[in-house]
């Protein structure tokens, strides 16, 4: 009877031990590491299976510049340019760099010793991928020079939607446009809530949308800002960027990116 029970306990424990393994591998997997495709208004890439770089200790990792009024900059990942000559509203691919903590400064273009309009120490997790956004730092206003730059680093943490849905966030990177909620147009209930200035949200899980998307202050039922013609696909991820500000010369507009992942749909 002992060694009954001995072997149904055994079995029992391997069952346990089996159950929190494919625990373990659903949580590891649950952002997907096949090859990420990305389109933008610079056009459409294809980014390698973060497996692939996980294996070298790399991350994947993409820049915004978010500054109006500042001129084309370079990021320097240690001494190394990683992104060089980036526009206003210019996203640029993914591409690979140490995972490992490092110094990470921004300049003006063409100035590889020149003083740095922004530095910050960070690392990324290996086999993962981040969004480096360069934002108006804040109550700096809008300039021409670049004085109060700031670098956020954003996990761009692809889980998969649920079956049928999307998911979206918005990058709130308007020096005065306050909190807001992004809305699909023509819908009661908004698709990301409270997007606070200078912060990047959470993806939300999201219906699909097909008739442009509207930014409203956070509560009120008044449009600020509408992006006609975005559509909102299942399985797939957005990023609304806001961008620009609400007085001055440089006026308030917004930009998505969208991510799937495997190879882009030949044409």
């Amino acid at each position: 009877m002992n060694r009954v029970r001995g072997r149904f306990a055994l079995r029992g424990l391997a069952a346990l031990l089996l159950a929190a393994s494919a625990a373990g591998c659903s949580r590891l997997g649950s952002e997907q590491t096949g090859p990420v495709t990305t389109k933008t208004e610079q056009g459409t890439t294809t980014a390698p299976p973060a497996s692939e770089v996980a294996a070298r200790k790399g991350a994947l990792v993409r820049f915004v510049h978010a500054v109006p009024g500042l001129a084309p900059v370079d990021f320097f990942a240690g001494d190394t340019r990683a992104f060089e000559g980036l526009i206003y509203k210019h996203v640029a691919a993914y591409r690979e760099l140490p995972g490992a903590s490092g110094v990470y400064r921004l300049r003006l273009a063409g100035q590889e010793t020149g003083e740095p309009l922004a530095e910050k120490t960070e690392g990324f997790g290996a086999g993962r991928h981040h969004t480096v956004v360069a934002f108006p730092a804040a109550g700096s206003g809008l300039f021409s020079k670049g004085e109060g730059v700031e670098l956020r680093f954003i996990a761009d943490e692809f889980e998969p939607p649920a079956a049928g849905r999307a998911r979206v966030r918005v990058v709130n990177a308007s020096p005065d446009l306050g909190d807001v909620d992004l809305y699909a147009t023509g819908r009661a209930e908004p698709l990301v809530r409270g997007a606070k200035t200078g912060a990047a949200t959470a993806y939300a899980e999201a219906e699909p949308a097909g008739a442009g998307l509207e930014v409203r202050r956070a509560g009120e039922n008044i449009t600020t800002l509408t992006v006609p013609g975005a559509k909102v696909e299942a399985g797939r991820f957005y990023t609304v960027f806001l961008v620009g500000g609400t007085k001055g010369a440089s006026r308030l507009e917004a930009f998505v990116v969208e991510d799937q992942f495997g190879p882009a749909p030949p044409r």
